[in-house]
Formats: structure tokens, sequence, C-alpha cells
């Protein structure tokens, strides 16, 4: 009888734990990179934006609201510029990326973008949609 009771409470303590946020989930991230670069059209005198989805391109999760943190995980985004990061629980997270500038003497610096996410709920599907960055 007495093992029956220590495994009851062994049960209920691990099953009683919080978690912190990470992998072992059952929601997601998704989003699309889209690239904007604006220029002077001199024909007709005005500025012409043009969009184009950023392929290759290295997309990282902080299991935390820290930015400062080191990241645990990355992923590529496709041909279209979209990524996913799955199973993941409750919590917060922040997904960045680098917007590649270059200055003078063609020396590239990359500055990160950041998005803050909070997971409520599991089984949720969160989508970044305004992840435009301008090149």
């Amino acid at each position: 009888m007495r093992k029956i009771i220590y495994l009851f409470v062994i049960t209920f303590m691990i099953l009683s734990c919080e978690k912190p946020a990470g992998e072992g989930g059952t929601s997601e991230i998704n989003g699309n990179v889209t690239y904007f670069t604006t220029s002077y059209n001199a024909q007709t005198s005005s500025l012409d934006t043009t969009y184009y989805p950023k392929s290759g391109k290295d997309i990282f999760i902080i299991y935390s609201n820290n930015e400062d943190d080191l990241f645990d995980d990355k992923t590529e985004t496709d041909w279209n510029g979209n990524f996913k990061f799955e199973y993941l629980r409750k919590g917060d997270y922040v997904v960045y990326t680098y917007v590649d500038s270059v200055v003078v003497n063609d020396v590239t610096y990359d500055s990160p973008v950041f998005y803050h996410v909070n997971i409520s709920e599991n089984n949720s599907s969160i989508i970044l949609e305004d992840y435009i960055i301008q090149n």
C-alpha cells in the first residue's frame, strides 16, 4: 500500500511541474520574411517600392523574453520567404533575423530585427505577418 501511495505522490509532483517555454508542446510560430527597396523613378518623378520574398535567410528563436540570451534554435526561410518553428510550449519567445546593410567601403554590417511573441494556449498557431524589412 505504501508503494502505491509513493508512486501516486511522485506522479502527481511530476505532472504538476510548470514547464518553461521551449520544445515539447503543440504550438507553432510561423511567418514570412519580405524585403523591400525604394528607388526614385525619374520618368514619373515618384518613389517606386519593390517587395520580394527573402529566401535562405536564417531566422532565430530564443525560448524566453530576453533579447540578450543566446538563441535556442534556428531555421531558414524557404524559396518564398516562409519559416516555421513547431512543437512549442506556452511561454514567451523572441524571434529575430538580421538585416544586411552595406556601408562605406563595401563593409556589411548586420543589425537584428526582434519580434516578441507570447504563446498563451496549447495548439496555437502564431503568424508573424509584419516581418517586412527594408534592404
